[in-house]
């Protein structure tokens, strides 16, 4: 795609970013869209095919940004368990930030959760892979003692996900990071004294 082109499309999806935050998915048309950008109704058809397709898009750009996120506070640290507690800090503070987002779109979730899923699916990938890296580096480091890294990774990104909604999709996030903090400490460190 050439540049101009790469730049409208883009903007179409910083439009439409901005048509479901203020509207929901359900309300937003292909008209709205177009109003929050320069392109016509009908030069929307060029680059998508319809509704569905650029909210697609807008939920991929959100899960890019979060991860290069996520890869640059990683890189900033040394041990393991560091990197752990930034990961998972970083990634629920971009959740929060992006919450006002999903908090319009709430009453679109439940009906629209396939393909917010289907659209997820790459980055939860992309998460398994940083979580695996950083759970072997600890077991090779000695800070972990992990049986199963594939195992452990998965659980960590599911408690995280089953996270979003309590903690973001009921639009209230002020103490979010007194709850997180003693997850992290709780998974991380257990109950049983030491």
């Amino acid at each position: 795609m050439d540049n101009n082109k790469e730049i409208t499309r883009e903007n179409i999806i910083n439009g439409a970013s901005i048509a479901f935050s203020k509207l929901g998915y359900k309300k937003t048309t292909l008209d709205d869209i177009a109003g929050f950008t320069n392109v016509s109704k009908t030069g929307l058809y060029y680059y998508f095919k319809n509704k569905e397709e650029v909210f697609n898009e807008v939920i991929k750009k959100e899960a890019k940004h979060m991860q290069e996120r996520l890869i640059d506070v990683i890189s900033q640290e040394t041990k393991p368990i560091d990197k752990i507690f930034v990961y998972v800090k970083e990634r629920m503070d971009f959740l929060a930030q992006v919450s006002n987002y999903y908090s319009a779109l709430r009453y679109d979730l439940m009906e629209h959760l396939d393909t917010i899923n289907k659209s997820r699916a790459e980055f939860d990938k992309i998460e398994l892979k940083v979580l695996n890296a950083i759970l072997k580096e600890g077991n090779l480091t000695g800070d972990f003692a992990i049986e199963n890294v594939d195992e452990t990774a998965e659980t960590i990104l599911t408690i995280l996900i089953s996270l979003e909604i309590p903690l973001f999709g009921t639009g209230d996030n002020k103490n979010y990071h007194k709850t997180l903090d003693r997850l992290i400490n709780l998974c991380l460190y257990g109950i049983i004294p030491r």
